[in-house]
């Protein structure tokens, strides 16, 4: 075939629309596949009490704790919804006090950071480390 040709002008286009579907494919696959972002919290409580109160606070949302591992610091949680609501929850020790790590998803959908703001918040409030578990300072 010479250039100029039809049919080669033809089998470029067709080249080129196959790359990039094949780019759409990939990219789409690469995007599933990133875990979800995490939002971490620190607390002065220890490890165990942070773990109770997780467990307290998202049964006390509904809900049902699917997995705890206290030695692991391990939680996985469901919520029976369409879609339905998963979260991962991790304790580790902290140099001072625990550290909470919260990841969750609706569905395939990842759960972002600001998705956790009341739980974590009810948590805080458990362990007497929330914004409403401190004594008020009133200034003239």
């Amino acid at each position: 075939m010479r250039p100029g040709h039809p049919h080669t002008a033809h089998q470029a286009v067709r080249g080129l629309v196959l790359a990039v579907l094949l780019g759409l494919v990939t990219g789409c696959a690469t995007t599933a596949s990133l875990p979800p972002p995490e939002r971490i919290e620190h607390f002065n409580a220890s490890s165990d009490r942070v773990m109770q109160a997780t467990m307290a606070s998202l049964a006390e949302r509904g809900f049902v704790i699917v997995y705890g591992d206290h030695a692991l610091g391990d939680i996985r949680a469901s919520y029976a919804a369409r879609p339905e609501w998963r979260v991962e929850a991790h304790v580790v020790n902290a140099s001072r006090g625990s550290e909470l790590q919260l990841r969750g998803w609706r569905g395939r959908a990842a759960l972002g950071v600001a998705d956790f703001d009341r739980l974590a918040t009810s948590i805080a409030e458990r362990l007497g480390e929330g914004p409403l578990s401190r004594p008020a300072v009133v200034t003239p």
